[in-house]
């Protein structure tokens, strides 16, 4: 329960509409409450009743509703006034919007609505309440010259990170409309799986969905939280690979729960890689309409890929994916010690994708790559760590503008159009995405270059990473062996469209290419880019 106060004009209620809908909560204005319930404007109530007559009546709706299911609350300016509200506050995260004394007026201006606008003596009002406010609050939030997103993206940070984060631990912030959470990103962080957790509120249970070679991790995680006593804990197999996102395993999986009696403040716990992300994702969102999801990857894949951004999925005979929805978890828990434990599987696929992250969005990223290759290769956890925050930062910005796929997030498919072909024709293996999106990448380069957009400098500079990465940048593809893939592609719209770059470092996409641009980007590709 999140409850803004401050005094008039600190913005609570535009803050709070925009703050509700990225925490995917609903938004109660307690003074349009009390309109709404009362068919009185508050300030016929303050001249007809008087003003302890509604601060009384306001108290009373205030703790009904704090004490009702997970809100962003807005208070009036004077709530805090009463003991028994201030008394009720210090079981919610109370957040003091402070405004100074000229700004209010300045966004007030004259608004004859409020009534303690009426008042001769608004400043000494102003001074009167601001240490009640500071002292009631959790959490202080300046708001002076501010716009209201960027303090609410403050808020969503400071109230999804929890109140001890191991040391050396990266969190990064995605925040988009309806499901903001945190990503940790650090070692040993399965052990800690417990502080890590959002507030367990209403929840009973927490289910651990997670294939048989991700089995003792999930069960050291599910034992340990299980001690704390708040969950009673479960853990549930699912198969190996691709095998696992059917609905054959989705409905076996919500008939577990359902067995189990799961209800939707229930955490579902994703342990494992890129398919047990999806497949959990799958059912957490549309399990009872939607259940607490948690995701733990262990591979790099999963912790590059597909444990952000909320998608998820099921795979038909006819393509990958092809059936999902987008429910974002609650909190993604990324141990790069478990992603280097597996690095037979998943690992080189991890670094491919976070070398597109490099290519589209950051030249820090890319030269980071570029200079600690051999130390990624290698195994180490400190400079990983520092890779994979980067490479989530791109992808948590580009998911928080564009969750679903409008305009942004398209970047995020680089390579993905000729990647994905690829994988379908390339043999299966526990890289193979990696692969296939590693030559993705440098088949966009060459088709980019044929088309006058980049300049062969940024081909080689292309190759040189994914070679160091130990990622392959050459194969002889023949166009007719990739045409089934290309029109079965979720994103296929009566020709192909492509996201390539710019020389100026930007990222287009909607590119079309004509077969023979399409053939000079593979005889380019079996060449090779020296």
């Amino acid at each position: 329960m999140i409850v803004l106060m401050g005094f008039m004009g600190a913005g609570k209620t535009t803050i709070g509409y925009l703050l509700a809908e990225k925490l995917g909560i609903p938004f109660v204005d307690i003074d349009i409450l009390i309109e709404q319930r009362f068919k009185r404007a508050v300030k016929d109530i303050f001249a007809q009743e008087g003003e302890a007559y509604f601060r009384d009546l306001e108290h009373r709706t205030i703790v009904e509703t704090v004490s009702g299911p997970e809100a962003v609350v807005a208070l009036g300016g004077g709530a805090v006034e009463h003991p028994g509200t201030r008394i009720a506050l210090a079981a919610v995260t109370a957040i003091h919007l402070e405004v100074s004394y000229e700004e209010a007026l300045l966004r007030i201006g004259n608004d004859a609505y409020r009534p303690m606008m009426t008042q001769p003596n608004v400043r000494s009002i102003y001074e009167k309440r601001l240490p009640v406010y500071r002292r009631s609050a959790t959490l202080p939030i300046r708001t002076d010259r501010r716009r209201p997103e960027e303090i609410v993206m403050e808020i969503i940070s400071k109230v999804t990170t929890p109140a001890s984060v191991p040391e050396g631990t990266r969190s990064i912030l995605v925040a988009p409309m309806g499901g903001a959470h945190q990503v940790h990103i650090g070692k040993g962080l399965a052990s800690q799986m417990g502080s890590l957790l959002p507030p367990v509120g209403a929840a009973k249970n927490a289910f651990f969905v997670a294939r048989a070679t991700d089995l003792a991790v999930a069960g050291r995680m599910a034992a340990e939280l299980a001690e704390r006593g708040e969950l009673q804990c479960h853990v549930l197999e699912i198969p190996d690979g691709e095998g696992a996102k059917s609905f054959q395993v989705a409905e076996a999986v919500t008939e577990a729960l359902a067995a189990r009696s799961a209800h939707g403040e229930d955490f579902l716990v994703g342990v494992g890689g890129e398919a047990a992300c999806y497949l959990s994702g799958f059912v957490a969102a549309t399990y009872n309409r939607g259940m607490r999801l948690v995701l733990i990857p262990t591979t790099l894949h999963g912790q590059a890929d597909a444990a952000i951004g909320g998608k998820n999925g099921i795979n038909l005979t006819r393509g990958q994916n092809l059936v999902g929805t987008l429910h974002q978890p609650v909190v993604v828990i990324s141990d790069v010690t478990l992603g280097l434990a597996n690095r037979a599987d998943g690992f080189l696929s991890g670094l491919a994708e976070m070398a597109k992250h490099a290519f589209i969005a950051d030249d820090t990223l890319t030269e980071l790559l570029e200079s600690q290759a051999g130390a990624l290769l290698g195994g180490d956890a400190d400079q990983l760590v520092d890779a994979l925050a980067r490479s989530t930062q791109v992808k948590a910005a580009i998911v928080t503008s564009d969750e679903r796929e409008q305009g942004e997030r398209l970047k995020l498919n680089y390579g993905h159009t000729f990647g994905h072909a690829f994988e379908q024709v390339l043999p299966a293996g526990p890289d193979s995405h990696g692969r296939a999106v590693s030559l993705g990448m440098m088949a966009a380069a060459h088709l980019a270059h044929h088309l006058g957009r980049i300049p062969r400098s940024t081909v080689r500079r292309h190759g040189a990473i994914l070679n160091n990465l130990e990622l392959p940048t050459t194969h002889d593809f023949s166009i007719e062996e990739l045409q089934g893939a290309w029109k079965s592609n979720k994103k296929y719209r009566d020709s192909l469209r492509f996201i390539l770059l710019d020389a100026d470092g930007g990222i287009q996409g909607g590119v079309e290419a004509t077969e023979e641009d399409l053939r000079s980007a593979l005889d380019a590709l079996a060449r090779g880019w020296r």
